[in-house]
């Protein structure tokens, strides 16, 4: 059996999750080409990534859709008022960042024009 040292192991863990980052990357690329110019936006994904998973993300889904957020808006978890929610103890964070999320998709519904009926 492979033994690791503890250094390979944390080598091995941040080239896994750089590789994570990277294919988000990828597909926020795909949805959004102006991104491809931004020359911060792995770097920026990365650091995302790393304060996401310090706040306690775990699932995939939630961790894509938080890197999906700060290709949009850079540094959003920094806002006072969403790194004060997502903190705040009591519920997982990844259930208060779907929270965010889904309050932040019905107001950007409720800010569009009404549609004209045909």
């Amino acid at each position: 059996m492979l033994e690791l040292t503890d250094a390979q192991w944390a080598a091995l863990c941040a080239s896994d999750e750089r590789n994570f980052v990277a294919t988000i990357r990828d597909d926020i690329v795909l949805d959004n080409p102006k991104l491809a110019n931004d020359p911060t936006l792995l770097d920026r994904l990365v650091a995302a990534y790393k304060e996401a998973k310090t706040l306690g993300f775990q699932q995939d889904k939630e961790l894509g859709e938080f890197l999906q957020m700060e290709a949009e808006i850079p540094g959003f978890y920094r806002v006072k008022p969403i790194a004060s929610w997502l903190r705040k103890p009591g519920r997982p964070v990844e259930d208060r960042f779907d929270d965010l999320m889904a309050v932040t998709k019905k107001n950007l519904r409720d800010q569009q024009p009404p549609q004209d009926a045909k």
